[in-house]
């Protein structure tokens, strides 16, 4: 037996070890290990003490953080879809060493004290908002185009692992990034002072550095292909010489394009026809044109809840130091919790799915979760003196309403056009805008009532995010498996039916001309 070729070869480490996946999980941990350490907690006590306890100056550089996602979101996924996604995000590590350079140098600036000099403390506030717009900017790639090529490095079926893979690197930096700086709190003071909160986020800027290595070593190459295009290319050689991009009568799009409705109204007709003649399509034609609205729906219920959150994320933190008393240790404490009960509730979360369907298992962890936030609303004045009560609430509360991310990420994948991922994975930023637009609202009202009604609030836009899950019910299949053999069918369909309607014509032709020549 002769050995394979070389591209067999590569095909086959491509789908085993595939470098784009092993890049963006060591990418993630470690951005995830420097964003836990710093830009938390920590920068949000830095901010806050800088600022002489206002609430609303917090508010002001996260927003202006959003408003720098939402201007870029869509250039960086606009030029990760047209260009080689590897080279936006090669451009992107150069973003991420500009802001840390950058932030650390406006650290230095102020010093190890709250400067005493006014004009200098509102120097340091408009520095901090054109880094906190560079850091905007370098995200929005790490949260598009590296996604985008994950997605596509992903193998169709099994997304919904490979997205608790990365959900895990994910809670596993925020489980170290913590750990590190009770650590550093320890060594330096375990007090709410500007030297230590200083000094913990320089050793966080040092970890972006290394995430920025990272981002120089992706390769578009390792993408595997789409069902759709591994067929083409088998079907016709001559048809691959474009990438499996070259479109006509019978193929030349993927399922995904399919299941979206794009050109959804011609193919339904051909479908009717089709069933008319003795045919039945794989689904109902009406279904088949409503899933292009699946990534709108999925979109503007992570937007709305992006809302609600934006208003007490940044300020559970200040919320248990100065409501709660606890010490910096303390705090960080229940940060390290967190992602441990998130990774547990995330796979819980998953095997549920695999029996109970991703978009119902999605419904229920929210729902449980939004109950544990009300609850916290109607008795804080109870649990600000029962730390061992409010801990248990919060860190359950958090862990399922963030549980759910690898299932609505596979969801978001399997119904995105791979030509289209990049924009949609960027325009996450737009939802980050939502939640740091929403932080300036919550620092204002934190600021003239206190930060219950600001949980009060985020608890009822949240739920207003969560139903609108609802409508996907009836869209999206139970199981994941049957989507892809649904896919696997429909494309052999059209495949098939490709073939009917090229041969027909030319039969009719034939017997065209002979009628032709009798006459």
């Amino acid at each position: 037996m002769s050995p394979n070729p070389p591209q067999a070869n590569l095909t086959v480490c491509k789908r085993s070890v595939n470098k784009n996946i092993v890049l963006t999980l060591v990418l993630c941990t470690l951005a995830g290990l420097a964003d836990n350490l710093w830009s938390g907690t920590v920068f949000v006590a830095y901010l806050k003490l800088l600022n002489r306890s206002s609430n609303a100056a917090v508010g002001y550089v996260e927003g202006v953080q959003g408003v720098s996602g939402l201007l870029t979101a869509l250039p960086i996924g606009w030029l990760a879809d047209v260009y080689k996604r590897s080279a936006v995000i090669s451009w992107g590590g150069v973003l991420l060493v500009a802001a840390a350079a950058a932030h650390t140098s406006i650290l230095f600036y102020v010093g190890d004290e709250v400067p005493d000099d006014d004009d200098k403390v509102n120097t340091a506030e408009y520095l901090f908002l054109g880094v906190m717009a560079l850091w905007g900017l370098a995200n929005g790639v790490v949260n598009g185009p590296v996604q985008a090529l994950y997605a596509d490095s992903t193998p169709e079926g099994s997304r919904t692992t490979y997205y608790l893979y990365l959900f895990v690197c994910y809670m596993l930096s925020s489980c170290v990034g913590p750990l590190i700086s009770i650590v550093l709190f320890v060594h330096w003071g375990d007090d709410w002072e500007l030297l230590a909160l200083k000094n913990v986020m320089v050793v966080g800027m040092g970890l972006e550095l290394g995430a920025a290595g990272v981002m120089f070593f992706f390769d578009d190459d390792w993408a595997l292909k789409e069902r759709g295009e591994e067929e083409d290319d088998n079907a016709s050689p001559d048809d691959s010489d474009d990438g499996g991009k070259k479109a006509n009568d019978g193929g030349g799009k993927g399922e995904a394009d399919e299941l979206l409705g794009v050109d959804g109204q011609e193919r339904s007709s051909s479908g009717q026809e089709r069933s008319s003649s003795g045919k039945v399509p794989s689904e109902p034609a009406a279904v088949e044109r409503r899933r292009k609205w699946i990534p709108y729906i999925l979109f503007c219920s992570d937007l709305t809840v992006s809302l609600g959150s934006g208003m007490t994320v940044k300020f559970f933190p200040v919320f248990f130091k100065d409501d709660c008393n606890m010490s910096p240790v303390n705090v960080q404490v229940i940060y390290l919790i967190v992602p441990i009960f998130m990774v547990l509730a995330s796979g819980f979360a998953s095997s549920l799915s695999k029996t109970a369907g991703r978009i119902q298992t999605i419904l229920l962890c929210k729902g449980v979760g939004l109950g544990l936030l009300f609850s916290i609303v109607f008795k804080v004045d109870y649990l600000k003196s029962a730390p061992l009560a409010l801990v248990p609430l919060y860190v359950a509360r958090t862990a399922l309403m963030n549980s759910t991310y690898p299932l609505q990420e596979s969801v978001l994948m399997d119904f995105v056009p791979k030509e289209q991922r990049a924009r949609w994975k960027s325009l996450e930023s737009v939802s980050q805008f939502g939640w740091c637009g929403s932080a300036v609202l919550g620092g204002i009202l934190a600021d003239d009532y206190d930060y219950t009604f600001t949980f009060l609030i985020t608890a009822v836009v949240q739920s207003a995010g969560t139903l609108l899950l609802v409508l996907l019910l009836p869209l999206v299949p139970r199981s994941e498996e049957k989507l892809c053999e649904e896919r696997k069918t429909e494309s052999l369909s059209r495949r098939s039916a490709s073939r009917s309607d090229l041969e027909e014509p030319l039969l009719a032709g034939e017997e065209g001309g002979r009628l032709t020549g009798v006459v």
